[in-house]
């Protein structure tokens, strides 16, 4: 059951922190639940002061933090993606921006706590048309029983404190893999802040990916790693730069420079083009 906690009006403003003022508040049987606004900046959090999700209510489309933008060179991987599975809400911040990258894909959004779709629908400005909807159920639980194929799954899995650890097990990460559609990508946020976790991570990626994975480090701690159902796309190094421009333009955000990222961290295996298959 989710819990509202009514924030008192009188002539004292509400709580203060260094997000801005708390201006919704919300309890659940995981804990808290908290919306911030510092003028236009609205956040997310789960009763802490760590950012879950971040909207600009003058540019809603507009992602906010760094590992999100990179997050969206995943389009410029898959040849015109047709849907987007999104394995954790927070506020919304990838479903906005992917509506705003392509009006025609059709996005699922899942996650666990009633109490975070209800904050992102009344605080987040979610899309609002009939290509985008919203499944309140544990990730795995939902892959396990979801007969569809996917060319995109982002997974960006997180608690009040840290990654939740079954987005890093090779038995979550094999129910995504079943999900793609053969050209398809899974993108996953990975905290490196913990490096024997990391390492594990990463050595479960490549052993339920046949090692068709790049890598990045984003500024704030953040790895993402892009895993391929076949195997990793060859990929023209100009081309790549150019229509990351063009979608970085279009969305507010530096996308080719983590386009340029991408590509200095996994040289040597792009420009040799895709791996071989073991057989």
């Amino acid at each position: 059951p989710v819990t509202p906690v009514r924030m008192p009006r009188s002539r004292y403003r509400y709580p203060v922190s260094d997000l801005g003022e708390l201006i919704f508040r919300v309890a659940d049987e995981q804990g808290e639940v908290h919306v911030y606004q510092d003028a236009r900046l609205r956040y997310l959090t789960f009763g802490n002061q760590v950012e879950q999700s971040c909207v600009d209510l003058d540019r809603p489309a507009r992602l906010q933090h760094v590992y999100t933008q990179a997050m969206l060179l995943a389009l410029l991987l898959v040849d015109g993606p047709r849907d987007a599975l999104l394995l954790g809400l927070g506020g919304g911040s990838l479903a906005r921006a992917l509506r705003a990258a392509d009006r025609g894909i059709w996005i699922r959004g899942i996650e666990q706590r009633a109490a975070v779709i209800d904050a992102a629908r009344a605080y987040f400005r979610l899309p609002d048309d009939r290509r985008f909807d919203v499944v309140c159920s544990d990730a795995a639980d939902f892959l396990a029983v979801d007969s569809g194929y996917h060319d995109l799954i982002f997974a960006d899995l997180y608690l009040a404190t840290g990654m939740y650890p079954q987005q890093a097990s090779a038995e979550f990460l094999q129910l995504c893999r079943r999900r793609l559609t053969a050209r398809g990508v899974l993108v996953v946020n990975l905290w490196a802040s913990n490096y024997p976790a990391h390492r594990e991570a990463s050595a479960a990626l490549h052993g339920v990916f046949d090692g068709e994975v790049l890598q990045t480090h984003v500024q704030g701690g953040n790895i993402l790693a892009f895993a391929f159902a076949e195997t990793v796309p060859a990929i023209e190094r100009v081309g790549l730069f150019e229509a990351a421009q063009t979608l970085g333009l279009r969305l507010e955000i530096p996308l080719q420079r983590h386009a340029r990222n991408l590509w200095r961290q996994n040289s040597d295996r792009l420009r040799g083009g895709p791996s071989r298959r073991r057989g």
